[in-house]
């Protein structure tokens, strides 16, 4: 499985090259970015992927210096259980 950023959020693909979850957001404009979704294909959860994806969309910030907003339920327990996310969280 690969992780992929793209321009809104980050992907997942399995090794046959389909996406199989991905994160996005959107940029407000003022250097922060909502977190809209976090999906994993049904076949494909239970494997902690929607964390992988989270984790890397809080590396993408940190490198860009933006903060996060997040919104999806996923993302809001996801920032609630890692206090190691509060110095991007909005």
């Amino acid at each position: 499985m690969e992780l992929v950023r793209v321009e809104r959020g980050v992907e997942l693909r399995n090794d046959e090259g389909e996406r199989i979850g991905y994160i996005t957001c959107t940029d407000r404009g003022d250097g922060v970015w909502t977190i809209d979704h976090t999906v994993v294909d049904p076949a494909y959860q239970g494997q902690g992927l929607a964390a992988k994806l989270v984790d890397e969309l809080v590396a993408m910030a940190r490198e860009r210096g933006v903060k996060l907003a997040p919104v999806c339920s996923y993302a809001v327990l996801r920032f609630r259980r890692r206090p190691d996310y509060a110095d991007v969280q909005a």
